[in-house]
């Protein structure tokens, strides 16, 4: 089963909306009263209601420094999530490291999406002189990359997790699990 969802930052709340399903409410550190394993610090739970009285999934940080970790509220441990350094520019890749050892990098900018950018750069070219010679403001302008999370190694092959270029998150329910997916793409845009 494929999921589809979409991140959704207000100036008041942070939810991710699951297609045909309840928002996921985003709240920073743990719930109150919510015990932590020992050596964790608390950056941001995912709740299924806008309280955070039902947590889904709360991601710490741990010892290894760099590493969040995204744990059941039973502290069970889904998996490990490893962003890149703030200052790596080209194609900044993100892992996720799951339980059973696997591993899913994702590179931003798949090929296909580079290609296309390279087709439409000239357009936006003249889009963005467009943009300089009238008054609309500038800060809404990004490059139309795609990521997906796949194994390493592979080009060809079904991704576990892809972000479109609207924020669009798809995850394969069978390759991995809907919490982790959730928290990889808040984590993407709150910790860097």
């Amino acid at each position: 089963m494929t999921l589809t969802f979409t991140r959704h930052p207000d100036a008041k709340r942070y939810e991710l909306r699951p297609r045909g399903a309840a928002p996921v409410h985003v709240h920073r550190g743990a719930p109150n009263g919510h015990p932590l394993p020992d050596g964790c610090k608390p950056r941001f739970t995912l709740a299924a209601d806008p309280a955070g009285a039902e947590p889904l999934a709360v991601v710490v940080r741990g010892e290894h420094g760099g590493r969040l970790a995204v744990l059941t509220p039973d502290h069970e441990h889904l998996a490990e999530l490893l962003l890149p350094p703030r200052k790596k520019r080209w194609r900044p890749v993100c892992e996720i490291l799951l339980p059973d050892g696997t591993v899913l990098r994702g590179r931003e900018g798949t090929v296909p999406s580079l290609l296309l950018w390279l087709v439409l750069l000239p357009f936006v070219l003249l889009y963005l002189v467009g943009l300089a010679l009238s008054d609309v403001p500038f800060d809404g302008i990004g490059s139309p990359l795609r990521t997906a999370w796949k194994r390493p190694g592979r080009l060809v092959g079904r991704a576990a997790l892809t972000e479109s270029v609207r924020g669009r998150f798809r995850v394969r329910g069978d390759r991995l699990d809907h919490r982790v997916a959730y928290a990889q793409a808040v984590a993407k845009y709150w910790e860097r």
